[in-house]
C-alpha cells in the first residue's frame, strides 16, 4: 500500500509540473480606449486611432496621447509562474500601468516588446491594466518623416504568457530566447548550432537536462542532444550551444521551402517533468552575393524578383489581423515572386513566418528613413531598433539582408556649408554603428542600405562605402523624364562601385486602377503607362546579371496622408490596391514570372468602360492578354478576332466592342496545357449617329479614360468638335510646370470629390463645347475646379523634380451660356468656391429646332475653364 501511495504522489507531482508549461493566449478584447481629453469606447486590437482621419478631406492626422484600458482576470491556478506581457507592436511611446504601478515603457512602433507583470499582478483576480501610448513626432525615434502614414494605436496582437519559474528566456529583447544558425551547409551535410538561454526565477538552484531535437517535415528526428544544466537562484540567461550534423540535408529553396523543426524542452532533472519547451523553424540552405553575377542560393544563381510591402489596408490603417498579412505574401508568391523587402520597418511576425512557408527570400529593415536627429539618444533609439530586430528574427531562413537605412538623405536639414558638413558626419556616425551593431550580432546574413538617386550627397557622407549591398530606388521615367536613364544610371553604378552588390531596391509608377489613356505618358497614373514602365525596367533588370535582384515599389497601394495625386492620401504605386484587386501590372509579373501555364484578360478592373463609335457601331481599343505561352487567340461576342504573338509576357489585342455587355474569351498553349480566361465588360459606347444619342462623359484636356465605379459612369477623352458629332471649341489642355518640362493635369487634392482624375485636368481658354443631338430635354452638367489660383502648400519631396513649379495666375472670370441663354455670369471659381474645389452644375435645356447644344464660354477676365462635362438625354 505504501508503495502504491508513493507512486501516486510521485504521479500527482509530475503532473503539477508538467501543468507548469507554458500558457500563451491574446488579450486583444474590449478595450476601453480614448484620445486626450475625449470620451471612453470600446475597441478590439488590432486597433489604430488614424483609420479615418488619415484619410479625409482635411489636412493632418492625429498625432497625440490616447489610452487603452481594461480589467484582465488572472487565474489563481497560475499562481507560482512567470507571467508577462507581449506586444507585437505599438506605435510608437508606450507605457503600461498595473495596478496603479508603472511595469515598463517601449520606444519605437514597429519591433516587438514584453512586461515581466510578476511583480504587480494579483491572482484570482481582476488586475487593472492601464496603457498610456502616443504616436507624437519625437526627434529621437525613428522615423521621423516618411512617405506613409505613422498610424497611433496598438496595432498588432497582445498577448499574457505563463511560464513556470525555469523557462526559456522570454525577455532577450522579446525574442525566443533560442537562436538557430547554420554555420556550414552544403548538398551533403550541414552544421547547425542552437543556442539557448534559460532563465531560474525560483529562490532555489535547480538542476534541468536542456534537450534539443531537431526534426524533419514528417515529425521524424534526425538529430538530438541532451545536456544537464545547474541554474543558480535567480540567475538570468543561461547559455548553452548545442552542436548537431547532417548528413544529405533536404535543402530549403525558393521553389521547395522544406522545413525542419528545432524544438527544445527543458526537463526536471529528477523528476523528468517538463518545464518548458518551444520550437523554431530551420530551413537548411546557404547563400551568397556577388558583386558579377548577383545572387546564389544552394549554388545556382536566383534572381531575387519581388516587391516591397507595407502593412496597411483599404479603410482599416495598419490594424490588421493574421490573415491579411498571410494573403499579402500568398499574392506576392502567386505573382511568381520570390523576394520580399519588407520596408521600411519589421512587421507583423506572420510576414516572415509565410515567407519561410513559401519560399519568399526577405531582407528587414528598421525605419531610419528620410532623416536623422544629430543627438546620442537618436543613435541610441536605433541601435536599439536593429537588436530588436535581428534577435526577433534572427531564425527565419528567408531572411537573407537587414537593411536599415532608407534614402537618408533625403531630407537634408541644411543648404550647405560646415552644418551640412556635420551633419553628414553625424549620418556617417549613425550608419557606420548600425552596421557594426548588426555584424556583430548576425555575421552570417548581408547588411544594405537604400539610396535615392543622388550618389554624391551620399559619396559625400561614406554612405556608400558602408554596407555589403547598395539598394537604389529609381524612378526615372516618372519622377524624372527620360526612362532610359535607368539603365544608363544601373551601368554606371556598377562601373562606380566595384565590388559592392547592387540591388534595385525601389522602382514604380502610381496607378490608379480606374484611369486609362489612349496616349500613355508619365505621371497620368493610367494602367496603361504604368504597363509601359514596368515592361521596360523588367527587361533591363533582368538582362543585367550583376544586378542581384530588385524589389517593386509596391506590393499594394498604402495610406500616405501627404500625398494627393490621382488618389488623395495614397501612395498607388502598388501591383494591388488598397483593398488588394490586383492590377495589370500584376498580372504582366505573374506572366513573365510563374513557372505554370498562365493566362488572363487585361483591363478586368474597368468596371464601367466606354468610347466613342468608330465604325459600324463598334468602337475598337487596345485590351492586353498576360500569358508566358507563346501567342494567345482571342474571341469577342463569339467570333475570332484573331490570334496574337506574345511579346515578354503580353498579347495585345484590338478589340471591337458594341453597346451593352460584352464577352471576351482568350485562349493559349503552353507546354501542352491548355488556359483560358473569360471577361464580361459592360460597354457604354457613345454612337456617331447623334440621333441615337442618350449620354456623354467627357473629359476636357485629357486622353485619359475615367472609370466611375460608384456612379457606373464611363468617362472619355475630349475630341475637337467637327459638325455632327460633339466636342470643344478652343483652347488648351492644362499642363502643369514641373522641374522637368510639363505634366497632364494638376497634381492637387480636389476637395468635395473621390474623384480626382476627372477634376485634375481641364481645357484653357475654351470657347465652347458643342453636340448636335437631336431636339429634346437634356441635363448639361459642368465640372470646375481651380487648379491654380492660391494653392500653397509644401512640396512633397519624393516627387524628386515632379512637383509642381510655382505658378502665377491672374483672376479668372467668365460667363456661360447654353444656346445663347446665360446660365453663369461673371463665373469666378476660386473667390467663389476656392482653389482645388470641386464644382458641378446642372442645367436642364430644351433643344427645339435642331439647335443642338452650345456651351459657350466668354472672357471677362483670365481664360475660362472646363474640367469636364457630361450630357444625358431626359426624354
Amino acid at each position: 500500500m505504501r508503495r502504491i501511495l508513493l507512486t501516486i504522489a510521485m504521479m500527482l507531482s509530475f503532473s503539477a509540473l508538467y501543468a507548469q508549461q507554458r500558457v500563451v493566449y491574446t488579450i486583444n478584447d474590449a478595450w476601453n480606449f480614448a484620445r486626450e481629453g475625449e470620451s471612453a469606447t470600446v475597441v478590439d486590437i488590432p486597433h489604430t486611432w488614424n483609420a479615418q482621419d488619415a484619410d479625409d478631406d482635411q489636412p493632418g492626422y492625429y498625432r497625440g496621447t490616447a489610452s487603452y484600458s481594461r480589467k484582465i482576470y488572472i487565474p489563481e491556478s497560475m499562481q507560482g509562474r512567470c507571467v508577462d506581457i507581449y506586444f507585437e507592436g505599438a506605435n510608437q511611446e508606450l507605457s503600461l500601468f498595473v495596478n496603479g504601478n508603472l511595469v515598463g515603457e517601449h520606444k519605437g512602433g514597429y519591433t516587438r516588446f514584453n512586461f515581466d507583470l510578476t511583480p504587480y499582478v494579483q491572482f484570482g483576480r481582476d488586475n487593472d491594466f492601464q496603457i498610456i501610448l502616443t504616436n507624437r513626432h519625437n526627434p529621437d525615434i525613428p522615423p521621423l518623416s516618411a512617405d506613409f502614414t505613422f498610424y497611433g494605436g496598438i496595432y498588432r496582437d497582445v498577448y499574457l504568457r505563463f511560464v513556470n519559474p525555469v523557462h526559456i528566456t522570454t525577455d532577450d529583447y522579446a525574442s525566443g530566447g533560442i537562436y538557430v544558425s547554420t554555420p556550414a551547409v552544403s548538398a551533403s551535410s550541414a552544421l547547425v548550432e542552437v543556442r539557448t538561454l534559460l532563465d531560474n526565477s525560483s529562490a532555489s538552484r535547480q538542476s534541468v537536462t536542456l534537450e534539443t531535437e531537431i526534426r524533419n517535415a514528417e515529425g521524424e528526428t534526425v538529430a538530438r542532444a541532451s545536456a544537464p544544466l545547474k541554474l543558480a537562484a535567480g540567475e538570468k540567461r543561461k547559455e548553452n550551444i548545442q552542436s548537431f550534423s547532417i548528413t544529405d540535408p533536404h535543402l530549403w529553396d525558393t521553389e521547395d521551402p522544406y522545413l525542419y523543426t528545432v524544438h527544445t524542452r527543458i526537463l526536471d532533472r529528477k523528476s523528468a517533468a517538463l518545464l518548458d519547451q518551444f520550437s523554431q523553424p530551420l530551413g537548411l540552405r546557404w547563400f551568397s552575393f556577388d558583386p558579377e553575377q548577383g545572387f546564389f542560393l544552394n549554388g545556382r544563381h536566383c534572381k531575387l524578383i519581388g516587391t516591397a510591402r507595407h502593412q496597411d489596408y483599404f479603410r482599416a490603417g495598419n490594424a490588421l489581423g493574421d490573415q491579411f498579412h498571410l494573403r499579402d505574401i500568398e499574392l506576392l508568391k502567386e505573382m511568381g515572386g520570390n523576394f520580399l523587402r519588407v520596408s521600411h520597418y519589421p512587421q507583423d511576425p506572420t510576414v516572415l513566418e509565410t515567407c519561410d512557408r513559401l519560399g519568399i527570400l526577405a531582407s528587414v529593415e528598421i525605419p531610419v528613413v528620410n532623416a536623422v536627429t544629430e543627438s546620442q539618444t537618436f543613435l541610441d533609439n536605433s541601435l536599439e531598433m536593429a537588436v530588436e530586430m535581428v534577435r526577433q528574427d534572427y531564425n527565419h531562413p528567408s531572411v537573407i539582408i537587414w537593411g536599415y537605412m532608407n534614402e537618408i538623405l533625403l531630407r537634408q536639414p541644411y543648404e550647405g556649408g560646415e552644418e551640412l558638413d556635420r551633419y553628414y558626419q553625424f549620418t556617417e556616425k549613425v550608419a557606420r554603428a548600425l552596421e557594426d551593431k548588426i555584424r556583430e550580432e548576425d555575421p552570417s546574413r548581408y547588411t544594405m542600405m537604400a539610396y535615392h538617386n543622388a550618389p554624391s550627397r551620399y559619396e559625400k557622407a561614406h554612405l556608400t562605402e558602408i554596407p555589403m549591398i547598395l539598394g537604389w530606388n529609381l524612378y526615372q521615367g516618372w519622377y524624372e523624364p527620360d526612362i532610359n536613364e535607368f539603365e544608363r544610371l544601373l551601368d554606371r553604378a556598377h562601373e562606380q562601385y566595384k565590388g559592392k552588390v547592387l540591388m534595385v531596391t525601389e522602382y514604380g509608377p502610381g496607378v490608379d486602377p480606374r484611369v486609362h489613356s489612349s496616349r500613355p505618358e508619365r505621371f497620368d497614373f493610367s494602367q496603361e503607362y504604368g504597363l509601359v514602365y514596368h515592361r521596360h525596367y523588367l527587361d533591363r533588370i533582368l538582362e543585367r546579371p550583376f544586378i542581384a535582384g530588385s524589389a517593386i515599389w509596391n506590393l499594394n497601394d498604402f495610406y500616405s496622408e501627404s500625398r494627393v495625386d490621382a488618389v488623395p492620401h495614397v501612395n498607388n504605386k502598388g501591383v494591388t490596391g488598397l483593398d488588394r484587386e490586383v492590377k495589370d501590372s500584376y498580372l504582366f509579373y505573374k506572366a513573365r514570372l510563374s513557372a505554370k501555364p498562365f493566362i488572363a484578360i487585361g483591363n478586368r478592373e474597368w468596371k464601367s468602360r466606354g468610347g466613342a463609335e468608330t465604325s459600324d457601331a463598334q468602337c475598337v481599343q487596345s485590351v492586353p492578354v498576360f500569358t508566358n505561352a507563346a501567342s494567345a487567340t482571342m474571341c469577342v461576342n463569339g467570333k475570332s478576332i484573331g490570334e496574337t504573338t506574345a511579346e515578354a509576357g503580353v498579347a495585345m489585342f484590338e478589340v471591337p466592342f458594341v453597346d451593352g455587355v460584352n464577352v471576351l474569351e482568350v485562349s493559349a498553349l503552353k507546354d501542352g496545357v491548355s488556359v483560358r480566361d473569360l471577361l464580361y465588360v459592360n460597354f457604354d459606347l457613345v454612337p456617331g449617329r447623334m440621333e441615337e444619342l442618350t449620354q456623354i462623359n467627357v473629359m476636357l484636356g485629357s486622353p485619359r479614360y475615367f472609370d466611375d465605379r460608384r456612379g457606373g459612369l464611363a468617362w472619355i477623352p475630349e475630341q475637337e468638335y467637327r459638325p455632327g458629332s460633339w466636342g470643344y471649341v478652343g483652347g488648351k489642355p492644362y499642363r502643369r510646370p514641373t522641374g522637368f518640362g510639363t505634366m497632364l493635369g494638376s497634381e492637387v487634392d480636389i476637395a468635395g470629390t473621390d474623384q480626382n482624375p476627372v477634376f485634375q485636368t481641364q481645357r484653357v481658354g475654351i470657347e465652347a463645347f458643342k453636340a448636335d443631338v437631336p431636339d429634346g430635354e437634356y441635363s448639361v452638367y459642368l465640372y470646375f475646379a481651380e487648379l491654380d489660383k492660391d494653392i500653397k502648400r509644401q512640396s512633397l519631396a519624393y516627387n524628386l523634380g515632379a512637383e509642381t513649379s510655382e505658378v502665377s495666375v491672374s483672376e479668372r472670370i467668365f460667363n456661360v451660356s447654353i444656346n445663347d441663354v446665360p446660365v453663369l455670369e461673371n463665373f469666378d471659381i476660386a473667390r467663389q468656391y476656392g482653389a482645388a474645389r470641386a464644382v458641378v452644375k446642372k442645367f436642364v435645356t430644351l433643344v427645339s429646332d435642331g439647335e443642338g447644344i452650345t456651351v459657350s464660354f466668354d472672357r471677362v477676365s483670365g481664360e475660362p475653364v472646363l474640367n469636364a462635362v457630361r450630357i444625358y438625354k431626359n426624354h
